[in-house]
C-alpha cells in the first residue's frame, strides 16, 4: 500500500491481522498519531488465538521465521504434564514454545497448545509489546499452582548468556 500523510487505516482493510482485537489496537494507535502523540503498534505483540479443544495461541515469530529474518534463536519448550493446575483438570494435554535470541534474551514468539492457552498467551504478548526480555521475566514469581506456571517454566528455562556487571 501507498503511506498518505493524515490518513490512517485499521482493521482488516490494512491486511496485517485480521482480528477484532488488532483492530482496536491499530484504532487507539491512530488516535494517539493524529493527536500528535507518536505511537508505533508492535503487530508482533497483538496475540491470536482458536478456540479449539486444546486452545491454540501464539504472538509473535515461529521459529522458521526468526531464523529466515536472521535472527539467531534458541527454544525453550515445557509441557503441561506437570502442571498441578491442569492435572486437577484433567487436562494436562498440552505444550509451550518460546522462540528467543540467546545472548540479549529478545523474545521472538511464544505459541502455546493447552487448556486454556488463548488466556495464557497475554503474559508473553505484553512483554513482547513492552520489550522485555526473558532476563526481565525469568525472575517473576508465578501463583501456584496455576496454569500461568507453564509460562514461567518456558522463561526459566530459556538459557540466555549471563548479564553480569563488571567490576573494576
Amino acid at each position: 500500500g501507498k503511506v498518505v500523510e493524515g490518513v490512517y487505516a485499521i482493521g482488516d482493510v490494512n491486511g496485517k491481522m485480521m482480528l477484532a482485537h488488532a483492530a482496536s489496537g491499530q484504532g487507539i494507535s491512530a488516535v494517539e498519531n493524529m493527536c500528535g502523540r507518536e505511537n508505533v503498534l508492535n503487530h508482533n505483540s497483538i496475540p491470536a488465538a482458536c478456540f479449539t479443544h486444546p486452545e491454540i495461541s501464539f504472538c509473535g515469530l515461529t521459529e522458521a521465521q526468526a531464523k529466515e529474518a536472521g535472527h539467531e534463536v534458541a527454544i525453550s519448550k515445557t509441557s503441561f504434564k506437570a502442571n498441578s493446575k491442569a492435572l486437577a483438570e484433567l487436562d494436562s494435554d498440552g505444550l509451550a514454545k518460546l522462540v528467543y535470541n540467546p545472548k540479549s534474551g529478545e523474545i521472538y514468539g511464544v505459541h502455546i497448545i493447552g487448556i486454556h492457552a488463548a488466556d495464557l498467551i497475554q503474559e508473553a504478548s505484553n512483554a513482547i509489546a513492552k520489550g522485555m526480555t526473558v532476563h526481565d521475566l525469568k525472575f517473576c514469581v508465578h501463583t501456584h499452582p496455576t496454569l500461568s506456571e507453564v509460562v514461567d517454566e518456558l522463561f526459566k528455562g530459556a538459557k540466555v548468556e549471563a548479564h553480569v556487571p563488571v567490576t573494576v
